[in-house]
């Protein structure tokens, strides 16, 4: 009876999971050529089980072409991999925006035509691909 229960309830909350994945709060995410989860999972700065979790999936049945989503990360911004935008969040400076991408401050100022760290939360910035 026990292992009934646990397995409706872990049946529901990967149901669940998966409802409030499509939602607007989320991220949908294709998944291209040459990406594994963990390079997607380091791309938006989570784990790769909060990633299958909200997807009610394996690693191994995602795979190129994949539309996966991504569930909201808390106070951090926001990547759009479509237009190599991020919208700043509050806290978010250059020089950790540029570690999170593998960039460089001086790259992320010259693609934005910026002078300094004149970055505000709300602000959208492109970042080099």
């Amino acid at each position: 009876m026990t292992i009934k229960i646990l397995a409706v309830a872990a049946t529901l909350a990967i149901s669940v999971t998966s409802v409030y994945a499509a939602s607007d709060s989320a991220v949908a995410y294709t998944v291209s050529e040459n990406e594994d989860i963990e390079t997607i999972a380091g791309t938006y700065d989570i784990s790769v089980e909060d990633i299958l979790v909200t997807n009610g999936k394996t690693a191994e049945e995602i795979e190129v072409g994949s539309v996966i989503y991504i569930p909201p990360v808390h106070a951090t911004g926001r990547y759009n991999p479509d237009k190599g935008t991020y919208k700043v969040a509050k806290g978010d400076d250059l020089y950790a925006i540029s570690n999170r991408f593998g960039t460089s401050v001086a790259s992320i100022e010259e693609l934005n035509g910026m002078k300094g760290n004149e970055i505000k939360a709300g602000a959208t910035i492109k970042i080099p691909q």
